[in-house]
């Protein structure tokens, strides 16, 4: 009997096992190719590097100006997911309690946008035509608008989990509407708002088409812009970008791993309370 009750609990280990490997194995390809010289890559593409070749890494930040494009990326990242964050939870609240009429409806429209495609041209017009193009602060309003109503979605769902009570302790107490969401709401959002936020820094920081549609300006654009120099019309130095992938990435991971916590939390809190 103990043998059959550990067979599916061992099965379900090897099945997640293998999947792990599978998402890692992308990975530990572009890392093997980083670490690769170019001839030795073009001899034998998908062999094991023979030596460690870090070269490869230096060459691709300084080719890829990648201090620049870091610091606008991390601007970038940084200013949209906070922005997005209060957004999302100032609008969040209020259609969640019903404060305003109409709030199946509006909640209904805000679905149907994910499912629309995004307007490039009147974005461009728009932007153009109101001094935002190639700026800092209109593509920082641009990103956090992208997938925003997939953010207020998932808010919505949490916050209806917090007691009404809260809301007349809190007018009783006297407390304002705009400091109750920012001091109560927000901080008992706290595995949702991360979970949105991780969501919103891997949409912006690996956004390659939006910088080269509205930032003209090189030196304005993030760091995924800079992995489009390697490749050339008529060769690519395909260690170098793999070395500049890996660059690219190595944020990305280290954020997962210090929020993996808050995320996990997060997503089974709303699986059980859903």
């Amino acid at each position: 009997m103990k043998l059959t009750a550990k067979l599916p609990f061992t099965l379900v280990h090897v099945i997640l096992i293998l999947f792990s490997l599978c998402m890692l194995l992308p990975i530990l390809m572009i890392l093997n190719i980083a670490l690769k010289t170019n001839t030795e890559f073009l001899n034998s593409p998908m062999s094991i590097a023979s030596s460690l070749h870090f070269d490869n890494f230096a060459e691709a930040w300084e080719q890829g100006d990648m201090i620049t494009n870091f610091k606008n990326s991390l601007i970038y990242t940084a200013c949209s997911t906070i922005l997005t964050c209060l957004i999302a939870a100032m609008a969040a609240y209020p259609i969640s309690r019903k404060h305003i009429r109409g709030t199946g409806a509006l909640l209904g429209l805000i679905g149907i946008t994910l499912f629309l495609p995004d307007g490039i041209v009147p974005l461009l017009f728009f932007m153009k035509y109101t001094a935002l193009l190639n700026t800092y602060s209109g593509y920082i309003l641009l990103s956090s608008g992208i997938n925003m109503a997939l953010m207020v979605f998932i808010l919505v769902g949490f916050v209806k989990n917090i007691p009404a009570d809260l809301d007349e302790a809190a007018s009783i107490d006297g407390c304002g509407y705009f400091r109750y969401i920012l001091t109560i709401i927000l901080p008992l959002l706290k595995p949702a708002i991360t979970t949105v936020a991780m969501l919103k820094i891997i949409n912006v920081w690996n956004d390659f088409i939006n910088p080269y549609l509205y930032l003209t300006d090189k030196e304005k654009r993030p760091l995924t812009s800079g992995l489009y120099l390697f490749v050339g019309e008529f060769s690519t130095d395909w260690t170098v970008l793999a070395a500049g992938i890996v660059i690219v990435v190595t944020p990305l991971l280290l954020v997962y791993l210090f929020l993996q916590k808050y995320i996990i939390s997060g997503v089974s809190s709303g699986a059980l309370k859903g």
